[in-house]
Order: C-alpha cells, then sequence, then structure tokens
C-alpha cells in the first residue's frame, strides 16, 4: 500500500494512475468512498469520496479533491491485499474490506510492518460488474506472484484482455469496464513496482 500514486491525463481529461509497464486497467468506479487507518494524519484515519480503479496489478482509489493533509489516493498491490471480504449489510451500503500490507522499507508480507485496515464503500448502484472481476484478479496475481517467485514473470495480457471482454455486466453497477487502455504507451511508468 503506498498513498499518492502517480498520476495522468487521460484523453478525456480526468487523471488516473500513471499505469506500470505491463500493467492493465480492467475497471474504474466512480461514487465510492475509501477508509484506511494507520495513516500519517491527525487522527491516524483517512477516508474520503471519489472512484476506484482496479488492474492486474493494483486497487487505486482516487479521491474526488484532496485532503488538507496533502492525500489524493491510496495504491494497494493486489499481491499484498489479505483478509479481504465482501460485506453486504441489511443496512448500509454493500463494501469489500481488508488488510493491504504497506509497499515501504520493511513492510510486505515478508517485513516487520503491520497491515493497514481498508475498505471501500459502494454508495451507488450494484456490484454486480466489479466483484467478480476484483476476486479473479486478485487471485490471478497472487497465483503469478507465486509463480514468478520460482521462474522469470511472463506477462499474460491475452488472459486480461478476454477477461474484460466476457464479463457480464450488471445494469445496477456503474463501474466502467475498459476494453481498451485509457492512456497511451508514452505515459507508462518507465520502472515496475517495487
Amino acid at each position: 500500500m503506498a498513498a499518492n500514486p502517480a498520476l495522468v491525463q487521460t484523453g478525456a481529461g480526468e487523471m488516473m494512475p500513471a499505469p506500470f509497464p505491463n500493467e492493465a486497467f480492467i475497471l474504474r468506479r466512480p461514487g465510492c468512498g475509501f477508509e484506511i487507518d494507520s495513516v500519517r494524519t491527525r487522527s491516524g484515519k483517512w477516508s474520503a469520496k471519489g472512484c476506484i480503479y482496479l488492474s492486474n496489478v493494483r486497487l487505486v482509489f482516487l479521491a474526488d479533491k484532496p485532503d488538507e493533509s496533502g492525500l489524493v489516493g491510496f495504491d494497494l498491490p493486489l499481491t499484498y491485499i489479505n483478509n479481504d471480504k465482501l460485506n453486504q449489510p441489511i443496512f448500509g451500503c454493500n463494501n469489500l474490506a481488508g488488510k493491504c500490507w504497506p509497499a515501504v522499507e520493511g513492510g510486505g508480507p515478508a517485513g516487520t510492518l503491520a497491515p493497514h485496515d481498508w475498505k471501500v464503500l459502494f454508495k451507488s448502484g450494484g456490484i454486480g460488474t466489479l466483484y467478480p472481476l476484483y476476486y479473479a484478479l486478485v487471485q490471478r496475481a497472487k497465483r503469478a506472484d507465486a509463480a514468478a517467485k520460482q521462474q522469470a514473470p511472463g506477462v499474460a495480457q491475452e488472459e486480461i484482455t478476454k477477461m474484460a471482454h466476457t464479463a457480464f455486466v450488471d445494469p445496477n453497477d456503474p463501474t466502467t469496464v475498459y476494453l481498451t487502455q485509457p492512456v497511451g504507451d508514452e505515459q507508462r511508468l518507465k520502472e515496475q513496482p517495487k
């Protein structure tokens, strides 16, 4: 987990996370709330309204407007997410909650730093499009990470494209599924995440 990911502007004029090499963004979901604890704010917690982006590498939350603390968003690497759970309360909105290790020195599953508790609140519409894609991408990222530790990583771009093209679309879910990438290769970051 990292604060304030690098951003780029799309052709439509909106800001989105700058993609890493070999990263493919699958969807964008507006109208979400986000909560995270153990961060460097006065209260030690942060919450905002904004949108999430999901890729084959990470889940990114971007706030609609910057916070007085300087926080604009958070980047949650899919391989660092654990204990994630979909909650569908009788009263209140659907939410996805879990823990994510910080992506800093001493962080990560083998690190000494404790994971942060996080929650994405789906305040408008359903989750029938988003959740199956999220779950499949997290599982795929964790399998790929385990395989990469045994051999050199390969890009399964065809699988990701197929997943996006065959996604079930819930008419109540305002998620945008990307069939093509919203930014060009020239706007990609030069290095893989560390």
